[in-house]
């Protein structure tokens, strides 16, 4: 189990994370301290827990934002699908051109 401390508004908070994923949630970090020094330049230092809410809440709009502009029907199972049928077109494709290149 990883250990990561990341610095939000100045504080530092510890967490804890799979293996290998300690470089991504320091990128989740970044990406949050960002959001609350950007709602603190905007509002004024509303106390840490408010900065915390209100940057939880406006990612949390984008993500369902980004959820409503996706396409009806698509979830994982159609995208996984999708991706299978495109590595066996790849490979077709690649048997294709491998008989061409030797004709």
């Amino acid at each position: 189990m990883g250990q990561v401390t990341l610095k939000i508004n100045g504080y530092p908070y510890v967490l804890g994370c799979p293996d290998g994923q300690e470089a991504h949630l320091q990128a989740l970090g970044a990406e949050l301290d960002a959001r609350v020094s950007s709602i603190r330049a905007q509002v004024g230092n509303l106390g840490e827990a408010r900065l915390l809410a209100m940057a939880g809440i406006m990612l949390a709009d984008e993500l369902a934002d980004a959820r409503a502009a996706r396409p009806p029907g698509l979830d994982s199972a159609a995208a996984a699908a999708a991706a299978e049928r495109i590595a066996r077109l790849a490979q077709r494709l690649d048997g294709v051109a491998s008989k061409l290149a030797r004709a």
